[in-house]
């Protein structure tokens, strides 16, 4: 055993008077900071690398970067530390690797940065604006196409604007602005579709979103070109900075609209694809009674227009009849292309007087846009035979007596006999023993109803106590691990809390889209670019007590999906 100790201290003492050289060398030396930048030039959108070198100690504190918050985003940063000897001459080297992601074109200035007393030099990068986006083509990452179902539309007419973004596997995330223009109304229809194709010989996942886009007045109208800007690259490349902006836009759509025909007159401009008039609750035999009420429902319905445009549904004038319209009831729907307008309206008809009625035929001129030619909707006259009310009236005399038990006038003598033989009915009267059970019984019953809600408040409240006990528990140690500056035991403990709270969470990413607050989001993004960075740049723990110390706001849940021109990501 001495002798194997012999033996380690015998390779130990040349390590240690190797470090005690390379320290006394760097110390003569004296230490020095330097830094400078991969490239002076960079379009917006892409990441520079700005290099900190500390010649003479390998104990270099982080430098202050707060300086360049105002004009780049620090994507990531890294701390590597080196020693050499070269011809006996021993030196020490920290180096700080920092990329950096423009925030605007120009000349931005990298300030001095101060570590342990010692500034770096100034640093001077020219950062260009992106290029306009330009009209793709089939071959490239990514390309638009805009189709409308017609050039030549009529005043007021719907057009179904179809937009197609091809994009290649590689384009991780973007977005594209809906088509606008002046002079036109523009409303997404349904939710839109995805599926893949190929076009000359590349693959492209396609996403296929449709507009009614009606025109308000005649004439040339231009559609602003449908414009996308996106990234290549995603996953850890997105994180480290690696990502490529691409950026893609349609040809403009030019519109010769036109107006509607001179010979059309002053009646409403209906230019429709389909427009038909529904007359429904005519009794199936023709025949109805003086004085009752009959209800008849009018419906208008339209393809291609919205309720708004349709005029409201009116009988003709009916002689001898008293008509009660109701209120009407409208929509507007769609079926994925085209508008679908709806108004309907119901009228309570009451005759007068026995004989004939007689319903006029209903019209409502409109234009086929398909054909263009003037229709007519109509529902054909219909004549109905009204029949007298029976002699008396239909219900008996507000002044005879329910009870009367004196025999009707046609009765029979012999069975009038019988009738009066009959014992009179007894009306039930309760005795006090039934009240006092009856009483009873209700009371029971309302004793039970009250035990059973009492046990389900008790089993909710114990419930909710719980879920209320674990999402404490999991906040303070959110706040634990932010106070020791652990990045992964941060971003493990506050997806732990988020679950708490939303057990439909699987990962930050699903809490970055389901927090209603921009700070909390932008922490959670923070922690997990220093998580996979492998930095400590992350928030530091007053931030996140400040961001995150009155809890997790939400967004709201809803069931429905909203029809969003935004697209956070291009992958369900």
């Amino acid at each position: 055993m001495r002798g194997h100790g012999r033996t380690r201290a015998k390779w130990c003492w040349p390590w240690l008077l190797l470090a005690w050289l390379v320290v006394a060398t760097a110390h003569a030396g004296g230490v020095s900071v330097h830094a400078r930048l991969d490239r002076d030039h960079v379009r917006i959108g892409g990441v520079v690398t700005l290099n900190i070198e500390v010649d003479g100690t390998a104990q270099a504190s982080r430098p202050d970067l707060h300086a360049l918050r105002s004009d780049f985003d620090i994507v990531g940063s890294s701390r590597n530390s080196s020693v050499s000897i070269i011809n006996g001459h021993g030196s020490i080297q920290t180096q700080w690797v920092i990329r950096l992601r423009p925030r605007h074109p120009g000349q931005l200035v990298i300030p001095a940065l101060e570590i342990d007393g010692h500034a770096t030099t100034p640093l001077t990068l020219n950062v260009e604006a992106a290029p306009a986006a330009r009209r793709g083509v089939a071959g490239d990452a990514v390309f638009i196409r805009v189709t409308p179902s017609t050039r030549a539309p009529y005043v007021g007419q719907q057009i179904d604007l179809t937009v197609k973004l091809f994009y290649a596997a590689n384009v991780g995330s973007g977005a594209f602005n809906p088509p606008r223009g002046q002079d036109v109304d523009v409303q997404p229809l349904g939710h839109g579709s995805r599926y893949r194709t190929t076009r000359d010989g590349r693959h492209y996942r396609v996403l296929e979103r449709h507009y009614a886009v009606t025109p308000r007045h005649a004439g040339p109208i231009n559609l602003a070109p449908v414009t996308f800007k996106g990234t290549v690259g995603s996953g850890v490349a997105a994180l480290f900075g690696n990502a490529r902006v691409v950026t893609a836009r349609s040809a403009p759509i030019r519109l010769a609209v036109r107006s509607r025909p001179a010979s059309w007159g002053k009646t409403a401009w209906l230019p429709a694809r389909k427009l038909s008039l529904h007359l429904t609750g005519l009794p199936a035999d023709g025949q109805v009674r003086a004085g009752q009420s009959l209800t008849l429902t009018l419906t208008e319905k339209a393809v291609g227009l919205p309720f708004e445009v349709l005029p409201e549904p009116q009988l003709p004038t009916l002689d001898g009849v008293d008509v009660y319209p109701g209120q009407t009831r409208d929509h507007t729907g769609n079926d994925g292309h085209w508008l679908h307008g709806t108004r309907k309206r119901t009228f309570s008809l009451v005759p007068q007087q026995a004989g004939t009625l007689t319903i006029p035929a209903i019209t409502l001129k409109w234009w086929n846009v398909e054909t263009g030619k003037q229709e007519v909707a109509r529902i054909p006259a219909r004549t109905l035979t009204v029949v007298a009310a029976p002699a008396g009236g239909a219900m008996p005399a507000s002044g005879a007596s329910a009870t009367s038990t004196a025999p009707p006038a046609s009765m029979p003598a012999a069975n009038a006999d019988k009738q009066a033989d009959k014992p009179a009915a007894v009306p039930w009267s309760p005795r006090p023993l039934e009240w006092l059970a009856l009483g009873l019984l209700v009371s029971g019953l309302l004793g039970f109803l009250a035990w059973i809600h009492w046990r389900r408040r008790r089993r909710i409240s114990a419930t909710a106590a719980g879920a209320a006990s674990t999402s404490r528990q999991a906040r303070r140690a959110f706040f634990e691990a932010a106070a020791n500056g652990d990045i992964a035991a941060q971003c493990a403990t506050l997806l732990a809390w988020a679950r708490t709270e939303r057990p439909s969470i699987s990962h930050l990413g699903d809490m970055v889209r389901s927090l209603n607050r921009s700070d909390q989001r932008d922490a959670v993004t923070a922690l997990q670019r220093a998580r996979y960075a492998r930095s400590d740049d992350g928030p530091g723990a007053d931030a996140l007590r400040t961001v995150f110390g009155h809890g997790l706001v939400w967004r709201r849940e809803r069931s429905d999906e909203p029809a969003t021109d935004v697209l956070p990501s291009l992958y369900p």
